[in-house]
């Protein structure tokens, strides 16, 4: 049998397992004055399906002007995430390993304290891919700053991360990363984790997620040179869509070990401008229990960027 014809197999039980509920559902509220569903109404909700916190708003508004019909839009909700959900594992399926994938970029000014107080230029790419088992997400990040034609701060950050999915909740989880910031005391560093990860909330508009793994970490540190350790790596991270158009996101990723142990935090609000493009305001802390010599533990860095959706 191939992948699609179980990815046709399946989303056909499923549709008919969510038409019996329907049914059920409306049996047992006895509604005999129950009206038919308008039919925009059935098209704005299976045009929602795909974006799980659009469908919720949209079942909200048509259950309050539809009360007699509240169980066929929950019947038609629940058909239309099925549906939804089977033309996306399909174009999976169909898809290479280019394909598939969106994105966000990002560009405005940064505000850094720490190891250098200055204004700069900040840079960012966010992609992700997400598949029915496979789920991989890269994220990398430039800030530049200058004063009186002369660098001052000069930081690159690249993160690939690629998630095995267990369960609807428990995934394996495998995380590449690697920075360069010489104003911070070190040339390059890398580090190599492999662990477990738990979706602590997974909710529409509302997900946390937390990770911890055993990691290797490599540093050139411009005073002492090549520097190899092991550590446990820990990350929570958090996205609350708490209104149309705004979204919260929040990040926790620690490196721990005996030598210099390094916490990274970060904070953004996100609002929609006008369709993919949005203005994003975030904060990030980072600090090193050991820093290189005559360097501070913590180094902030302020961004108010532009951020285009693809």
């Amino acid at each position: 049998m191939t992948t699609a014809e179980v990815v046709h197999r399946a989303q056909t039980w499923a549709i008919g397992a969510a038409s019996l509920i329907g049914v059920l559902v409306t049996l047992s509220a006895g509604r005999a004055e129950a009206t038919p569903l308008p039919a925009p109404v059935a098209e704005m909700i299976e045009a929602a399906a795909n974006d799980p916190q659009a469908l919720q708003t949209v079942v909200k508004i048509a259950k309050k002007a539809n009360p007699g019909s509240i169980a066929e839009i929950d019947a038609l909700a629940a058909q239309a995430q099925v549906r939804a959900a089977g033309r996306k594992a399909r174009e999976a399926a169909q898809q290479g390993g280019f394909g598939g994938w969106t994105g966000k970029g990002e560009a405005g000014i940064n505000v850094s304290t720490g190891n250098t107080d200055q204004q700069g230029l900040a840079l960012g790419v966010e992609l992700e891919k997400d598949g029915p088992k496979w789920w991989h997400t890269l994220d990398a990040t430039a800030d530049v700053q200058r004063e009186d034609g002369e660098l001052t701060k000069e930081r690159y950050f690249l993160s690939l991360a690629t998630h095995y999915k267990l369960s609807s909740r428990l995934y394996l989880v495998g995380v590449l990363w690697g920075e360069g910031d010489r104003f911070a005391g070190y040339h390059s560093r890398f580090s190599e984790s492999a662990g477990i990860g738990y979706r602590l909330i997974n909710r529409p508009g509302l997900k946390l997620r937390a990770e911890a793994g055993p990691a290797l970490r490599q540093a050139d540190y411009l005073e002492t040179g090549d520097e190899q350790s092991g550590s446990l790596r820990a990350a929570e991270y958090l996205s609350w869509k708490f209104a149309p158009g705004q979204e919260f996101t929040q990040r926790t990723i620690a490196y721990l070990q005996s030598g210099n142990s390094t916490l990274v935090g970060s904070a953004a609000l996100t609002t929609r401008l006008y369709e993919a493009l949005a203005a994003r305001a975030s904060v990030e802390v980072r600090y090193e229990s050991r820093p290189p010599l005559d360097r501070k533990n913590t180094d902030t860095t302020t961004r108010v960027t532009l951020v285009y959706s693809f």
